[in-house]
């Protein structure tokens, strides 16, 4: 096994802490709010607490295979970064960043799971099903690695 140089992972360690730490904190702010529906754009835009007892868009197959589920998508995102060499390219500091962000989501979608036994939804912009930070960063930042990823093999 070659020698793991954290060093150079401290872009997706940080963007990893920023991200959940937001996700975390923003979730905290909604279940401790007396928060109700809070509409921004009429019918469009608004935030109310909704406790997710399923994955995306609320698929459930039962807690303990969902965080088993999680733990193994983690844990192959760990290992996906670790390995790549290909950090030193053009788009490699963004790519750490954004895997960070992803890897930020998912911990904190499974920190939710685990301890309270759903993830914990707020924003609802419709047609979208109910959301939160974790998700954003999850979905944008699978969305930017993959055009990253495309563009680069062009």
């Amino acid at each position: 096994m070659r020698n793991l140089n954290l060093k150079n992972h401290w872009p997706l360690l940080l963007s990893l802490a920023m991200w959940l730490g937001i996700d975390l904190l923003t979730k905290a702010w909604v279940s401790s709010a007396d928060l109700g529906k809070r509409v921004f754009v009429d019918d469009f835009f608004y935030f109310t607490l909704h406790h997710n007892q399923g994955v995306a868009f609320g698929i459930s197959f039962g807690q303990w295979p969902q965080i088993i589920l999680s733990l193994i998508i983690v844990a192959l995102l760990a290992t996906y970064t670790l390995q790549q060499k290909d950090f030193g390219e053009r788009n490699g500091f963004l790519k750490r960043i954004l895997l960070g962000i992803i890897m930020g989501g998912a911990i904190g979608n499974l920190a939710n799971r685990i301890w309270l036994g759903y993830v914990i939804d707020f924003i609802y912009l419709k047609p979208f099903p109910v959301f939160n930070f974790a998700d954003i960063g999850i979905t944008l930042g699978l969305l930017a690695l993959f055009l990253l990823t495309f563009k680069k093999n062009r």
